[in-house]
């Protein structure tokens, strides 16, 4: 078998790709299109198990190609329809992946990058720096990691996809694109767009690369704040970028994909839970078409020095908003007891 921190994967290629590799080990081409078939349409990621592909070809695939490059190391139940999954890197780095049961609806929650570079203070995610971005086909693994429990339990495919996990998505903006090209793709996994949320901490820039993409994404904003000074205390990447010029990226966004945008809003107590806070935001958000804000109480983050906010300060914050016409959900926390929160069980796992 080769060794999987050197080999390529075939997970994340395309069909021309899948062609050539097939080719490259003595088959035809045409079997590059059943290769993405076993991979994508049916995520199978055991060469035994691709039957018409000759027995072989299958043997020189393997020796020259690997599939899964990461390994599950720990699953953890919250007793409250929340799965999470630390993931090691063929070079030994933790990732996290989520899976979120309510009702019918099936979510992964996915990893862009190992570790993240913006440096959040509420988030455990960037306690460490960016260790490097993932591959597309790293992103992809965590489908079959999570499928794979699904198939367990005996449940149907994922109904929605959001890249909220680990890392920024628009810093590995090549990779983030490789892997939602696959996931979209008729020859691929056939996600549709719609059903995919990208989350930011609000990369100008990327948002409007993002826009004209083609493709019908929802994107979800980490705003969290109401004032450029507050929200540098919170996310010191604010310094090159400020509330003005993301609110154009949003807006422009929106104007190219008609797709709502979501202004995600970590409450930290005492920090930007104030009455003043949720008016500024209502204010923030007056003219803007289709907004929808998400309230998230904070999860605690050891060594932040931050606090979670009151259950009183949560509710009057939604009561402004809504007086003022605002969209808004309060997030339900789930997943408390498995760290739920982004990065916490990877810092316990590689400690």
């Amino acid at each position: 078998m080769p060794d999987v921190s050197t080999a390529p994967s075939l997970i994340g290629m395309k069909p021309e790709q899948l062609a050539a590799a097939v080719v490259a080990a003595g088959g035809k081409a045409f079997a590059g299109r059943q290769l993405a078939q076993w991979l994508y349409e049916k995520r199978v990621a055991d060469f035994n198990a691709m039957t018409n592909l000759g027995k072989e070809l299958r043997a020189r695939l393997a020796h020259s190609h690997t599939l899964l490059t990461s390994r599950v190391i720990a699953r953890e139940e919250s007793g409250e329809g929340t799965t999470k999954f630390g993931i090691r890197l063929h070079d030994g780095l933790v990732i996290e992946a989520v899976l979120m049961r309510e009702g019918e609806r099936l979510t992964a929650c996915i990893s862009t990058q190992a570790g993240c570079a913006m440096g959040c203070r509420f988030c455990a995610s960037g306690k460490q720096g960016l260790k490097r971005h993932l591959t597309a086909g790293e992103i992809l693994e965590q489908f079959y990691h999570v499928g794979a429990v699904l198939r367990d339990e005996g449940d149907s495919w994922l109904t929605n996809v959001v890249v909220m996990g680990m890392g920024e998505p628009l810093h590995n903006f090549d990779g983030l694109m490789g892997a939602l090209g696959v996931l979209n793709a008729e020859w691929g996994f056939r996600f549709g767009a719609r059903r995919v949320t990208v989350s930011t901490v609000g990369l100008p820039d990327r948002i409007r690369q993002l826009a004209q993409q083609g493709y019908q994404f929802n994107l979800a904003i980490s705003l969290h704040a109401t004032t450029d000074e507050q929200r540098t205390a919170l996310i010191p990447t604010n310094v090159g970028t400020g509330l003005r010029a993301i609110m154009d990226a949003a807006r422009y966004y929106f104007e190219n994909t008609r797709r709502e945008v979501t202004f995600e809003y970590t409450l930290v107590g005492g920090s930007n839970d104030t009455p003043e806070d949720a008016h500024r935001l209502a204010a923030l958000l007056h003219d803007f078409p289709r907004a929808n804000v998400n309230l998230i109480p904070m999860n605690p983050v050891e060594g932040s020095g931050l606090h979670e906010p009151t259950g009183e300060a949560v509710d009057e914050f939604t009561s402004i908003l809504q007086d003022a016409d605002v969209n808004v959900h309060v997030r339900r926390k789930r997943g408390r007891r498995v760290q739920a929160a982004c990065g916490q069980l990877r810092l316990r796992l590689e400690a």
